[in-house]
């Protein structure tokens, strides 16, 4: 994800949404018309199922398959993911007026993208039933099934799930006064950024979990709940991938403790989401009779979504500001080992002062140079003390 260089500080919470601004307010004012209801029991699970449908193409989201392996439970699962699809749009479209009275009447955005969506489901459903009458289906055949439904997603304007780290939805996650306040001590404009994207992803898939766990108790929901784990797995994958990889240069301008508190949750969220909910899909005879499954999927799901929370925990304590009697505490302490550890410097460095003296005198006598290993062990020392003097005094680099 790219950030931007300069934003204004009052921009953190909304940079995080893929939309256009004109797109947005379309979006926006959509959105309020729905009651409360309907965003928290249809519209954020039909935003799920939809980020999962897209995940589930790729093997590295869900349980690896073997060589050989029927997908026909794939295409169940599929099926499953468009049935429930269905049933959501429907939810989102019943606003009041009857559907039949604006079937002919033309419509503004995003009812129009919200009706070529539900087209979009009833096709690919038709396809998958076909391909299911099929004594057997490959992995070509179940990728090939799906793309048709993912192509006319893609070309949905304002149903297409949005790409790890980017968010159609933040203001159902958290206000802007859930953070981004606390943010305004950082220095890094970056680091700010990056911290309110995986703060975001954290809450989002938190949610995304809650949803697939809710699915288990229903008719069929484990291929749903493997639909939308699908989705988080890919996500969590994304966000451990980039604070790991591009955290250290993100967060370099920021306490050396909340680069090493990032890379630690980051080596936690990276470790759960490859270890965890790696059961494969069950075939459909088992459905509703091997409860081991669904109680294996529930367990994992809660181990998680609580790693998840942990996370977002502890990112939002990062943008803390310390109370004042606090924060003097801390400043007096840091300030006394700041001071120990200039003079411990100025004694390795009379030290290495010393020696290399002797070293020279030795040289004029003897002309053998003597041992100059000294030299390494200053270097050492010098790398260790170096960094943190710079940064403690404020010397320029």
């Amino acid at each position: 994800m790219n950030f931007p260089p300069n934003a204004p500080s009052n921009s953190h919470f909304s940079s995080a949404e893929h939309w256009s601004p004109a797109d947005a307010e379309l979006w926006g004012g959509w959105r309020e018309s729905l009651t409360a209801e309907q965003r928290s029991d249809a519209l954020l699970p039909l935003q799920a199922l939809l980020s999962g449908l897209v995940a589930f193409r790729d093997w590295e989201n869900q349980a690896r398959p073997g060589l050989g392996t029927d997908f026909h439970p794939h295409l169940f699962a599929s099926r499953a993911g468009y049935r429930w699809g269905l049933r959501l749009v429907s939810r989102l479209r019943s606003n009041g007026a009857p559907q039949s009275a604006l079937v002919d009447m033309p419509v503004g955005e995003p009812e129009s993208s919200l009706r070529a969506l539900d087209r979009s489901l009833g096709d690919a459903l038709r396809v998958v039933e076909r391909v299911l009458e099929r004594p057997r289906v490959d992995a070509a055949t179940f990728q090939e099934a799906s793309d048709l439904f993912l192509d006319e997603l893609d070309r949905n304007p304002f149903f297409r799930p949005p790409e790890p780290l980017e968010f159609s939805n933040a203001a159902e996650l958290v206000q802007p006064e859930g953070l981004t306040p606390q943010l305004e001590t950082w220095e890094s404009e970056a680091a700010r950024t990056a911290t309110m994207i995986a703060f975001l992803a954290l809450l989002r898939d938190h949610r995304f979990l809650g949803i697939a766990d809710g699915q288990l108790c229903e008719p069929h929901g484990i291929y749903r709940s493997h639909l939308v784990t699908a989705a988080v797995r890919r996500e969590l994958r994304a966000l451990s991938h980039f604070l790991l990889v591009q955290g250290v240069e993100t967060f370099a301008g920021e306490l050396e403790t909340r680069l090493l508190s990032v890379e630690a949750i980051a080596t936690c969220i990276h470790a759960k989401s490859r270890s965890l909910l790696n059961d494969p899909l069950p075939e459909r005879s088992a459905v509703g009779t091997n409860a081991l499954a669904a109680q294996r999927m529930h367990e994992g799901i809660v181990e998680l979504r609580t790693t998840a929370r942990d996370a977002a925990k502890k990112l939002h304590a990062l943008g803390r500001p310390p109370q004042a009697e606090r924060g003097e505490r801390q400043s007096e302490r840091v300030q006394r080992n700041l001071h120990q550890e200039i003079w411990a410097f100025r004694l390795i460095l009379q030290a290495f002062l010393a020696k290399a003296s002797a070293a020279s005198a030795s040289q004029a006598r003897s002309h053998d140079g003597g041992s100059l290993d000294f030299a390494a062990e200053f270097l050492r020392h010098f790398r260790l003390f170096g960094l943190r003097l710079s940064r403690g005094t404020m010397y320029p680099r």
